[in-house]
């Protein structure tokens, strides 16, 4: 199938920092009489299988609150030292509420824009935390101050011109609850409620045309499409040098 003038594309854009994920799609009608061929067709227009605009899955949620971190974001790795390795998930969640509730004391005008993971299953198998924020929040080295549990790694959160939020995302959501390092129903990544209300809303509306145009000025973009009889996709997302919202 091909878009027309006289089609209505159903359009779709959500915009979090300097990320941008797009899509427009002609949509197929199911119907109780499709064949199973004809089903399988159109699920790939309604359901397509890569990242979405729409927040589909916990990476594309994930990869979203990260961006709102915009060009200032620092992840960090917190590990514990012999003497202070919790036992159990729950008492590593009481080490990071203290850390959390020292923070709050040391800055107590900082955005509390955070995003958290708790982990304890790769590499040696202890317990630690992956933890972003905003170098203009916290540098490293008062991190490294605050927290007296053990070490302290950090890192960029963008690695380079081409990097992606998607790349952490799809990091932090490789480990799954096991039961017993990390309970079945824990939630893994916890973003705060500041960061969370700084999402813009979703975009919605119909359009006769399917194209997505990128600006100028992208540091790194990329997509997909799916087309066929009953329908198309068209999905692209991109990184502009500029953020659509404040760091603050």
């Amino acid at each position: 199938m091909r878009g027309d003038n006289q089609s209505l594309w159903y359009c779709v854009r959500q915009r979090a920092g300097p990320l941008v994920k797009e899509c427009r799609a002609l949509r197929p009608r199911l119907s109780a009489n499709d064949t199973p061929y004809q089903r399988n067709e159109k699920n790939k227009i309604l359901r397509p299988p890569r990242d979405s605009s729409v927040c589909r899955t916990r990476v594309d949620r994930l990869e979203l609150r990260l961006a709102l971190f915009c060009f200032v974001g620092i992840v960090y790795t917190l590990t514990f030292d012999p003497y202070h390795l919790p036992d159990r998930f729950s008492d590593v969640r009481k080490r990071w509420r203290s850390f959390l509730r020292l923070l709050n004391l040391w800055k107590p005008n900082w955005s509390r824009d955070y995003i958290y993971l708790i982990e304890g299953r790769h590499g040696d198998h202890r317990y630690h935390i992956h933890l972003v924020l905003r170098n203009s929040d916290f540098s490293p080295a008062e991190i490294r101050y605050l927290w007296k549990y053990g070490e302290v790694d950090d890192e960029p959160l963008l690695l380079g011109p081409y990097d992606t939020y998607r790349r952490t995302a799809k990091y932090w959501n490789k480990e799954a609850s096991d039961g017993i390092t990390v309970p079945v129903g824990a939630r893994t990544w916890v973003a705060s409620r500041n960061l969370n209300a700084k999402l813009p809303p979703l975009e919605m509306w119909r359009s006769t045309s399917g194209e997505i145009e990128p600006p100028q000025n992208v540091r790194v973009q990329g997509g997909n499409q799916t087309a066929n009889e009953f329908g198309v996709y068209l999905y692209k997302w991109w990184i502009s040098n500029s953020a659509f919202i404040l760091n603050k």
